[in-house]
């Protein structure tokens, strides 16, 4: 009677022990111990103070707030680079370091960058060269920033969801371009960046009760998951690895961090993560600025949505910390656009976003920069999308009510 009392007591405490130990497993920190924010982090919001007035503003130009986001670039201001400077200049306080804004300034800036529509088809080009590909969002950004609105209905556009007369939404170039652009055989940053965008903006229609637009919104995402190859990433094996890494990013912040919805082959984008950081191969193909922070974001999508491989994904955090450390800023706080240039001095909110990835999951304390790519509850996503988009591991998509 002893012995079978305690054969089962033992029983009874492996079985306990196996609970406690598979508790632990699941229950790992996803951050590390909070830890100070190292110094040469804290030294950048104020070299970025001079950095932008220095490399980045136009003087010369014709409307306030002219500048470019590359300071080597061909052009002396572009879009992009305008719209980060009003974001800086009101991030950084900077009023007292560039001319004043007075409202016949701003009429003219507003005026100025709403003459790059094009009323026929709601389209925004440069008068420079209607041919470049510009960013819009940035032009509406800038518009918004000035106190005013786009003039005209955007009818067309291969970067976001075209409207006709009446506002409704037309999606024949999402459905088209998600199904065969030839930019997905070359690893899909270009078409993931547009076509993730216009999901987005069909998403937020259904749930503004614009229904109809569901069977195209299951079609075109799809036709996106269509082209994710095994390894996790976007684009052929074939094409540039940098490529295929922006392709991934474009496709899961859209569909992640603003919809809340997960994609297939997480442990596969993950082993990439990790066996890339590893090897270097981010860089083979070259040094594009945008490597470290697609690596960092994606690396905290893998650690949000599973638990797989959790310390090697923590680790893959660390080493592009010390690569930011190393090759991406200076000591004194400046950031660079060229790996290892130190003559190359920029402020690049790309750099910004990724450090404060770096920082929420290595528990900095007081960071400058804030994490922007943070998992919503379920609980917060169902209060604020009455309309989910859920897909399974083989790549289909539905739309789900979930108020039935």
């Amino acid at each position: 009677m002893k012995i079978r009392y305690l054969i089962a007591l033992v029983l009874i405490i492996v079985m306990l022990c196996s609970c406690a130990s598979s508790k632990n497993v699941d229950e790992r920190p996803r951050r590390r111990k909070p830890s100070p924010t190292p110094e040469w982090v804290k030294r950048i919001p104020q070299r970025c103070r001079e950095v932008l007035v220095e490399r980045h503003l136009y003087k010369d130009g014709e409307v306030w707030g002219l500048a470019r986001r590359l300071p080597d670039g061909e052009l002396p201001y572009d879009e992009a680079g305008s719209a980060a400077f009003y974001r800086f200049v009101r991030r950084f306080d900077l009023w007292d370091k560039v001319p004043p804004l007075t409202d016949h300034e701003r009429q003219k800036a507003l005026r100025f960058w709403q003459s790059w529509q094009d009323p026929e088809t709601g389209v925004f080009k440069d008068p420079r060269d209607p041919d470049r590909r510009i960013h819009e969002k940035c032009v509406v950004e800038i518009i918004r920033h000035l106190g005013g609105e786009p003039l005209y209905p955007r009818k067309q556009s291969q970067q976001a969801a075209g409207r006709d007369e009446s506002g409704k939404i037309d999606t024949t170039i999402f459905l088209k371009r998600t199904r065969d652009d030839p930019n997905w055989a070359e690893g899909g940053w270009a078409v993931a960046q547009d076509t993730g965008r216009q999901a987005r903006e069909i998403f937020y229609a259904i749930n503004d009760g614009h229904t109809y637009l569901i069977p195209d919104l299951e079609k075109g995402i799809e036709q996106i998951m269509s082209h994710q190859a095994p390894d996790g990433l976007w684009g052929p094996p074939s094409g540039r690895l940098a490529v295929r890494l922006g392709g991934a990013l474009q496709i899961i912040h859209r569909l992640y961090f603003s919809m809340g919805t997960k994609v297939p082959r997480n442990k596969e984008l993950a082993d990439s993560l990790i066996k890339y950081e590893r090897s270097g191969g981010w860089y083979d193909c070259g040094s594009d600025f945008c490597v470290p922070q697609n690596v960092l974001i994606l690396t905290a999508y893998c650690l949000e949505v599973s638990d797989y491989r959790r310390e090697d994904l923590l680790g893959v955090i660390e080493s592009e910390l010390k690569v930011y450390e190393q090759e991406w800023v200076l000591p004194d706080g400046t950031l660079l656009i060229h790996r290892g240039d130190k003559t190359s001095a920029c402020v690049e909110n790309v750099h910004m976003q990724a450090l404060g990835v770096i920082g929420y999951y290595l528990n900095w304390q007081d960071c400058p920069f804030e994490n922007k790519f943070r998992t919503k509850s379920e609980a917060e996503l169902d209060k604020e999308f009455r309309y989910r988009l859920v897909i399974n591991q083989a790549g289909s998509a539905r739309v789900v009510d979930t108020r039935k």
